[in-house]
């Protein structure tokens, strides 16, 4: 029984690398395997309103062309590898198949703060308490509409100091996952849109510094900390490549330079992966 199991799994992990027939079309998953943290697309060949499920979130697909829908799938750096469902319905049919995810190795990194930076107390860690509350409830939010265009675009010139995933130990202490990428450059540096979008987010928050996030539509966020200064504003529309801001050392930072962050559907994905992925993804 054991041997049958395995064989199963084997057949299901090579389906997945072909298109899936349902519906009289086809469901596409690339790339195949992800890495944790990675992103996605799924295309499906239908002529109707394509809906989906993903890591028990509802996925939400766009039309591409007359018959074909597509939607972006991501899963967290912290997603444990293995594979897990799937699901697509529409014209009355549905179809269950595997996204598998591979471990990824990821980077150490070893940070030295002022005490009064890491250990949070009273009134601060209420504060960063509130603050996290806010940022959860923003990005829990899914437009209905895509509103980026084209490929994702790197938002500074600059040396990446720390890339995304990198496992961070602070004062000795481990502490989290590094759920962006840090680029360095001099201070005032502009720092541009990754794409079209609306500003859902342009404060100064305590950990984070200068704060703006974009909403690029279905669940997709791009996220800018650190900014020395902020040229929008919540509820402006910005196009790719605009200036935002410039490179700063706000929040709990060590020297100047930005940490972009990327979220989907909730989960923290490479934004590196979205720059190559969008190369293909159109709109």
């Amino acid at each position: 029984m054991r041997g049958e199991g395995t064989v199963v799994r084997k057949l299901l992990l090579f389906w997945l690398l072909l298109p899936i027939p349902c519906w009289g079309g086809a469901v596409r998953v690339t790339p195949q395997p992800l890495d944790q943290g990675g992103v996605g697309w799924v295309e499906v060949r239908a002529e109707r309103e394509v809906r989906g499920e993903f890591l028990k979130r509802s996925l939400p697909f766009f039309r591409t062309a007359e018959e074909t829908w597509r939607a972006l799938i991501g899963v967290d750096l912290a997603l444990s590898p293995g594979s897990y469902p799937l699901k697509v319905e529409t014209e009355g049919k549905r179809v269950t198949l595997f996204v598998r995810v591979k471990k990824t190795p990821f980077g150490l990194q070893k940070i030295t703060l002022p005490r009064h930076m890491v250990e949070l107390r009273g009134e601060v860690l209420e504060r960063v308490r509130r603050e996290k509350r806010m940022l959860r409830e923003i990005f829990s939010r899914i437009r209905s509409e895509p509103l980026w265009r084209g490929s994702f675009l790197l938002p500074l010139k600059g040396t990446v100091t720390t890339p995304f995933g990198v496992r961070r130990i602070i004062n000795g202490r481990y502490r989290s996952f590094h759920s962006g990428v840090d680029i360095a450059a001099r201070e005032g540096s502009p720092i541009l849109a990754t794409n079209d979008g609306m500003v859902i987010l342009a404060q100064k928050l305590y950990l984070e510094g200068n704060t703006v996030i974009i909403d690029h539509g279905l669940g997709l966020y791009s996220i800018y900390l650190h900014l020395a200064e902020v040229f929008v504003r919540k509820g402006d529309k910005v196009k790719r490549g605009e200036r935002i801001g410039l490179v700063g050392a706000t929040g709990r930072v060590t020297g100047p330079h930005l940490h972009w962050g990327i979220k989907l559907l909730g989960q923290r994905v490479d934004p590196m992966a979205l720059i190559e992925l969008s190369k293909g993804l159109g709109r």
